[in-house]
């Protein structure tokens, strides 16, 4: 034995001589030293029955019993994902501490409420929970966590390299945060984690203020047994006597997995329903007991629970057939082998499901792939030419054995997820001032990218009238409102992450079905459904139905994506294989033959050479060479100049007949870097458990911070290009009418503002508008103006605009003619006197008496909002962006027409009055 055997409590040693360990493992060893002689935060990395949990409680458990704690609460806290993990380390744990003494408590749905109330009672000893019941303990208990976790010293996150990226791990960073801030000191953390390709990320997520300080140890060698296959399967041609694709593949999962317990991830609950019959009539053929079973969302309770119960009853071989609802947080025991039917949207949802395989020591993880394409005929679509669905399957597997997986978005907001923290610290405490909540989650918790001014946000839109999650009471507290109760007293509040939702598709009256949305959607997209294209014209996110019309677009292709986030290192990846000649030795040879054809297809479409490669008339593909967010982001701001837009993994397919601008000349303004309304369609952004309670402005903040880049859109457009473009170019190549597109409609108010060439307040080389409509939302509009004067060297280099930007500009008039009749049947904002002056300037120079139009200034408004800014940085632009945490431009006219607007829409939720009652009095 090395020395490290000699740092550990004699029990422990025991334990040890009793299992006739020749010696510790390497990992072990390494482990044991790193614990014992120091404080520090861990990383212990290796593969599964690698040594993970002996390499941490053999140390930990050593150090209770040597130096016990004088105060009471459990020693030591274990956080693991499924409860079935915890009922195995729980026996594992038990047999280490049987002579020791020390309690061994796991704690989870299925634990009798027996040996939670001792526990409770006499805290001690090590504690194995789920997020969702620790979360729970927050809420029910929340004043006697200082008493039940007082004297733990070191908590360990298992599987710590499945909740990176997640809404379940910003949930546990912000549990452990509001732990420590209850036992009024730091608490060590040791993860356990897989190998990743980068352990940086691990580093960040443990510890976020101090990811350089982790210690990592990762195991080098002795990974346990993968075994794995993909196999490829072609279907369009079956006849009376051919077993379709689907049936082949349901065969090849009888004969491989009856009579032990797996799970089949086949996709959506109509592709779970199919081959969950498939595989009952292959064993009633066969004349063999049923053991087959789907589960998904849209059963009953009665049935999940049956299976779930079969899945861990040895006795009974099961396999369930499953959408992604036993991913995570159920307790089905261990399972021989994970199916993958069709293509996975992410290799950390690939890993999380094939590590319900091969927990067993001297048991291999096993992984069967299928995947289906269509067989090609000469009017058969590029993307299925290109057997996206394979070559992405392949990608994944590639990436998975190389140990990555997808990082987390640092500055994504997770608004969903502070919602629902913000119920459970008020829930737990009783009720929580703002000051205490922010600082609390945002501050010393894993919100940092939340400011205050944004977290006010999210507390008014919690508080409001229609929601009414939460409540103020007259001294000040926060406490739960009327829904915010309920929601809490729910035994589904304490999970965070949601079940994917499923849409209801509805054309001409008549329902087609439903798909599983987790991407962005907006009115006009195209999407692929039971063998047709469709054009989206409406989303309702809160009754989940999308309203489509047939749409006249050619052949459809087979694959049409998959519900979630592809990263860019997947589309890469994938071009990889397009590029390269590898032939993985895991590929059937069907599925070798497919990939030698998606290679060949896509160096004859040309995309080897270039990234744009033109179908039709007005058909062309883009190769973007990004994932989903990227992908996405160029999708929308296309189709806000009029493109139809159709998204396949790292692909666009454009139509562009009824485009207001030619497809180039809009990929040249996008990588001019120019400013385009993402949000212009009304897309959905309901994704997650709590969306559903935020404002809209809310939602596309969310949005903006980790599902749209929309700084990303000037080089990836430069790059399909092959060019870069700046703004100073763009009024020659746009070639459009900016008057046509003046905003038509009716408006609570508009904001209006001027940029001027000189000193001289009637040269206006610039106007701006910012319409905001009865549901608060804001449409932008600007327009150069020609002032026909010199421009001063002050006022370019205060906004950017000299003469070469007015050329070809309209003049004053021209303007003003076509907005008056928007303009004069509204309240206008300007923020100072300025605008309205230099509008009646503008009127005088040009021989005309200005209309006398209904004017209203925001900074009077923000006056009577913020009195404690009078002499303190003021109520101008520049220190409201700065004090209210506005986005905008300064001194760019359309910019600042917004920013007046974000103004008096924030000072009616603050003082709680409509923006006519703030202009008329106190």
């Amino acid at each position: 034995m090395s020395t490290a055997y000699d740092k550990l409590a004699r029990p422990v040693q025991k334990w040890i001589r009793e299992q006739g360990w020749a010696e510790l493992r390497e990992i072990q060893v390494r482990a044991i030293h790193a614990i014992c002689d120091g404080p520090g935060d861990v990383i212990v990395a290796a593969s599964t029955a690698g040594g993970k949990t002996e390499a941490a409680f053999l140390p930990l458990i050593s150090q209770v019993l040597e130096t016990p704690a004088k105060g009471q609460g459990f020693d030591l806290l274990y956080i693991g994902p499924l409860k079935a993990l915890i009922t195995d380390q729980a026996r594992r744990l038990d047999d280490i501490c049987q002579d020791s003494g020390l309690p061994v408590v796991p704690w989870h749905g299925d634990v009798s409420g027996a040996v939670k109330t001792r526990a409770l009672k006499a805290p001690r000893g090590i504690l194995l929970i789920t997020p969702e019941s620790l979360e729970a303990l927050f809420v029910r208990r929340g004043l006697e966590m200082a008493r039940l976790f007082g004297a733990t010293r070191t908590v360990v996150l298992d599987e710590l390299h499945s909740i990176l990226d997640s809404e379940r791990g910003i949930q546990v960073r912000s549990l452990l945060a509001r732990l420590e801030r209850a036992v009024g000191h730091p608490i060590r953390r040791i993860g356990l984690s897989a190998t990743l390709g980068d352990m940086d990320l691990a580093r960040s997520y443990l510890r976020p203020d101090a990811p350089d300080a982790v210690t990592l140890i990762e195991a080098t060698g002795g990974d346990a047994e993968l075994q794995l296959q993909l196999r490829g399967y072609i279907s369009g041609d079956e006849d009376e006597a051919t077993p379709s694709a689907s049936d082949a593949v349901a065969v090849h999962l009888f004969r491989h997995l009856r009579g032990s317990d797996n799970l089949i991830f086949a996709g959506a609950r109509q592709q779970v329903e199919i081959y969950a019959d498939r595989l009952r009539q292959l064993c009633e053929a066969a004349h063999l007991p049923q053991e087959f079973y789907p589960h998904h969302a849209n059963l009953s309770r009665e049935h999940r629970d049956f299976v779930e119960l079969r899945l861990k009853n040895a006795a009974q071989p099961t396999t369930a057939i499953c959408t992604s609802t036993l991913e995570l947080g159920v307790d089905i025991g261990d399972v021989a082998c994970v199916a993958q039917i069709g293509a996975p949207f992410s290799v950390a949802s690939l890993r999380q499901r094939l590590g319900r395989s091969g927990r067993r020591a001297g048991k291999p993880a096993i992984l069967r792939q299928y995947v289906i394409e269509v067989r090609l005929t000469p009017d058969s679509s590029l993307i299925d030419r290109l057997r996206l669905g394979l070559v992405r399957a392949v990608a994944m597997i590639e990436l998975l054995l190389e140990g990555w997986c997808e990082p987390p978005r640092p500055e994504a907001l997770h608004l969903s997820t502070l919602v629902h923290q913000v119920l459970s610290v008020i829930a737990g405490q009783g009720g929580a001032t703002a000051a205490q909540l922010h600082r609390q989650l945002c501050q010393e918790g894993p919100f940092r990218q939340v400011t205050t001014a944004l977290f006010l946000e999210v507390l008014r839109a919690m508080g409001g009238p229609e929601t009414r999650l939460i409540e103020q009471a007259q001294n000040g507290p926060l406490l739960l409102g009327a829904v915010g109760e309920k929601l809490v007293e729910h035994y589904g509040f304490y999970a965070v992450f949601p079940t994917p939702e499923e849409y209801r598709l509805i054309a001409g009256g008549r329902d087609l079905g439903s798909i599983p949305v987790e991407n962005i959607l907006s009115p006009g997209m195209m999407l692929i459904f039971s063998g047709r294209r469709w054009t989206v014209q409406e989303i309702d996110a809160q009754d989940k139905v999308i309203i489509v019309a047939p749409a006249k677009a050619g052949v459809p292709p087979r694959f049409g994506g998959a519900p979630g986030l592809i990263h860019d290192r997947v589309i890469a990846k994938m071009r990889e294989l397009f590029e390269g000649t590898q032939e993985p030795a895991y590929l059937d040879s069907t599925a070798r033959d497919l990939l030698a054809e998606a290679r060949r297809n896509y160096r004859a479409l040309g995309f080897a050479d270039a990234p744009i490669v033109q179908v039709g008339e007005d058909t062309v593909f883009l190769a973007t060479g990004c994932g989903t967010v990227k992908t996405t982001t160029l999708a929308l701001a296309l189709q806000s100049f009029g493109h139809q837009v159709q998204e396949h993994d790292g692909f666009l397919e454009i139509r562009s007949a009824q485009s207001t601008m030619p497809l180039g000349d809009t990929l040249r303004y996008l990588a001019a870097g120019n400013l385009v309304d993402l949000f212009a369609g009304y897309p959905n952004l309901v994704f997650e458990k709590f969306h559903s309670y935020l404002t809209p402005d809310l939602l596309r903040a969310d949005a903006l911070s980790c599902r749209l880049q929309a700084d990303a859109l000037p080089q990836l457009c430069s790059g399909l290009i092959g060019v870069e473009v700046s703004k100073d170019q763009m009024p020659d190549l746009l070639g459009m009418d900016p008057l046509a597109e003046v905003p038509r409609g009716t408006y609570r108010f508009i904001a209006l503002d001027v940029e001027t060439a000189n000193g001289d307040s009637a040269s206006i080389c610039q106007i701006g508008i910012a319409c905001v409509g009865p549901d608060n939302q804001i449409e932008t509009w600007a327009c150069h103006i020609d002032p026909q004067c010199a421009f001063s060297a002050f006022n370019i280099q205060l906004h950017g605009i000299g003469p070469e930007k007015v050329r070809g500009a309209p003049v004053f008039l021209e303007v003003m003619h076509v907005l008056e009749p928007l303009l004069s049947r509204h309240q206008l904002i300007q923020h100072s006197g300025f605008d309205r002056r230099a509008i009646q300037g503008a009127y005088g120079l040009a021989g005309r008496e200005a209309p006398d139009w209904n004017w209203g200034d925001s900074v009077q408004i923000a006056r009577r909002a913020w009195p404690e800014f009078r002499g303190n940085g003021g109520h101008g632009l520049a220190h409201l962006k700065e004090r209210l945490d506005l986005i905008f431009e300064h001194h760019d006219a359309g910019e600042d027409a917004r920013a007046a607007a974000l103004v008096v829409l924030q000072a009616e939720r603050v003082t709680g009055r409509g923006f006519v009652h703030l202009l008329r009095g106190r």
